[in-house]
């Protein structure tokens, strides 16, 4: 509104100069013609600059709706992308693995299935791995460890179970297992808490 006040003052001191009677000898037909045109020159320079204010306004009108739809398009896509962004973190329920450990942990022979390991199951570990060395529990069904088996065997010999093998003595029913640092043959279900010299845990079983 101030902008138009100052255009329609800016106006009318032009009118003013530009509109005053003009009367000159012998030149009164083009000195009339000259001020009608210059009557009319403020007029149209009115109506020309109303018309491009007006023209700016609905400029501004404009910006104003676009800069709206925009501001409503970004909204609606980072909805959408906040909605797919928690899905793919989430994913499908079903391809979810879960891992299970045993408690307490088992060992023993071959005839005894294998699985996670509880109070109510009772299941071998075959998951087994030693915190001492942290080598992966090697076994071997039907077979128990020769009484000439020492430390430096495993330790020379582990993970080569081809070359373990030289030392496996063949007993239906038995299991032999051992990792870098230590062995034992079990041919009973046996708590590992009632073993304290291996040093074996579950490594956790997929499910």
């Amino acid at each position: 509104m101030m902008m138009a006040d100052d255009l329609d003052e800016l106006l009318d001191e032009v009118e003013a100069k530009f509109c005053h009677d003009i009367s000159l000898p012998g030149q009164s037909i083009q000195v009339d013609q000259a001020s009608e045109e210059q009557q009319d020159l403020p007029c149209k320079i009115k109506q020309d600059v109303t018309r491009r204010v007006e023209n700016d306004d609905d400029i501004d009108t404009l910006l104003d709706e676009l800069l709206d739809d925009n501001n409503e398009d970004n909204v609606k896509n980072r909805s959408a992308s906040s909605k797919v962004g928690k899905a793919v973190r989430s994913g499908p329920k079903d391809q979810v693995t879960q891992k299970r450990k045993c408690c307490p942990v088992f060992v023993g022979g071959s005839t005894i299935p294998s699985g996670v390991g509880t109070s109510n199951s009772q299941r071998v570990c075959d998951q087994l791995r030693c915190i001492s060395c942290d080598f992966r529990i090697a076994s071997f069904d039907d077979q128990e460890w020769d009484s000439t088996c020492d430390y430096l065997f495993f330790r020379n010999n582990m993970p080569d179970c081809h070359r373990l093998r030289a030392k496996l003595r063949r007993r239906r029913g038995a299991r032999a297992y051992a990792c870098q640092c230590s062995w034992h043959s079990a041919l009973a279900l046996t708590d590992l808490r009632d073993q304290p010299q291996l040093k074996w845990v579950c490594g956790k079983h997929d499910t």
